[in-house]
């Protein structure tokens, strides 16, 4: 068991992403680590970004948290960007468990929702995995090494009860697997939009009642990310995935049903690099946090972040810092690392183009 006595956090994003596309690394340390002693620390990976980044991982947590081994690995949604690289970490490192879902394992239950009546159980299961290729070949990779698998819904709780699944819970979850836009003869709509919409130049006050965001077009898969809070020597951290605002007021109606405040939050990843698409005002003011880490790539802005959300944390006095190329690292109760100072914050910008 671990020494509640003197627990400490590290919460490091590394720089993933390549050119304008962003992508989730998050490597995390807690317990007793001043002390040094690996049985009283636990080490969890929350998504793995690219294969790059995930053999970028690998090299992270053997030289700062001297271990090859890893308590837990967390895919909080089957987008390439986030599962790719856990096939490095799987291959290289040992882990003792995986968080994932494994959307082919509920095709019984939303069959009814595809129009091919000629579909059975087995035919759908076969094309879901076919379709979510990089997801399926993390789950392959850990029943050969006989890591276990368990799919991270609402109520979950690690081994030490220090995190909590919030969202999403099987019955959302399984509503808006018909709705993968990689899911065979799917419900919803295919049509994509290719068009560039017009730079525009946007301009804002510091005030929260000209605040615009808009909050929506949130796909099924990121809607499904498990959102995750982490609840250490009194502190809360919450990690989103590409949750968008259905999804996080699920979560926070979930946490408020618990006894749990998301608006005291210490730490809060914002959800899909910043996008502008998966938080409004009202998400924002229910789910308040004194930092905010931003995974984007170095060449990700405008999209990714947003400065509509950067603007819109600095007016709530959340402090910002994003990735853009850098590794960051969030640490409560521990020394700084040699060579690691504190991250550059974000500002607030009242004029920008997006």
């Amino acid at each position: 068991m671990i020494n509640t006595t003197s627990l400490g956090i590290e919460i490091d994003f590394l720089p993933v992403g390549e050119g304008s596309r962003s992508a989730d690394t998050i490597a995390i340390r807690y317990g007793d680590i001043v002390s040094g002693d690996r049985s009283q620390q636990k080490v969890i990976i929350i998504d793995g970004g690219t294969k790059e980044s995930g053999l970028a991982l690998i090299e992270h947590i053997k030289k700062f948290y001297h271990t090859n081994v890893v308590d837990l690995v967390i895919m909080t949604h089957p987008d390439m960007d986030h599962c790719s690289g856990l096939t490095e970490i799987l291959e290289s490192l040992t882990v003792r468990q995986l968080w994932m879902h494994q959307p082919w394992n509920h095709s019984a239950d939303i069959r009814r929702h595809f129009s091919d009546g000629r579909m059975t159980n087995n035919s759908l299961e076969r094309q879901i995995r076919v379709a979510l290729d990089a997801a399926h070949q993390v789950e392959e990779l850990a029943l050969e090494k006989g890591i276990v698998i368990i799919e991270p819904f609402a109520g979950l709780k690690s081994e030490d009860g220090i995190i909590t699944v919030l969202g999403p819970n099987k019955e959302y979850y399984q509503s808006l697997i018909p709705d993968f836009r990689s899911t065979p003869d799917s419900v919803a709509s295919k049509t994509l939009n290719f068009f560039k919409k017009a730079i525009q130049t946007i301009t804002e006050a510091f005030d929260l009642s000209d605040e615009k965001l808009p909050g929506d077009d949130t796909s099924a898969e990121n809607n499904s990310s498990a959102i995750l809070l982490l609840q250490l020597d009194n502190q809360k951290f919450l990690f989103t995935g590409d949750a968008g605002v259905p999804a996080l007021e699920k979560a926070n109606s979930y946490a408020s049903l618990i006894g749990v405040h998301l608006n005291n939050l210490n730490f809060i990843q914002i959800p899909h690099h910043g996008s502008k698409k998966n938080v409004n005002s009202n998400i924002l003011n229910l789910v308040k946090s004194d930092v905010a880490f931003i995974s984007a790539a170095k060449d990700g802005a405008p999209k990714h972040p947003s400065q509509r959300v950067i603007n819109a944390l600095i007016r709530r006095n959340t402090k910002v810092c994003v990735t853009q190329g850098n590794s960051i690292c969030f640490r409560h109760n521990v020394s700084a690392r040699n060579g690691w100072g504190p991250a550059d914050q974000a500002s607030f910008m009242t004029s920008y183009e997006e």
